[in-house]
């Protein structure tokens, strides 16, 4: 199995171009609510521009941030998918 790179960040700077994202809201009294996709970039014109798809993996409710952090690393092994990006919350 590949490693995989977790950032925890303000702002994405450079995922790459096939990373999981985790969104994460709520708080540990009424739960964490988390999404996680994954997000590949497609190049799909001649001028080497391209766009992104975005495929939901979970929409749910997790105990914690860390929780959800570790669902999405051990999908992103299984799948080797070599990034999970988090934006970092300001509660």
């Amino acid at each position: 199995m590949s490693a995989v790179r977790v950032i925890v960040d303000s702002e994405a700077g450079e995922p790459g171009d096939d990373f999981l994202r985790v969104s994460c809201r709520g708080d540990a009294e009424t739960g964490i609510f988390t999404r996680i996709e994954r997000v590949i970039g497609q190049m799909t014109r001649p001028d080497g521009t391209g766009s992104w798809r975005l495929r939901k993996l979970f929409d749910g409710v997790v105990g914690s941030e860390a929780a959800a952090l570790a669902l999405a690393r051990a999908y992103a092994q299984h799948k080797g998918v070599p990034v999970v990006y988090a934006p970092r919350r300001d509660d």
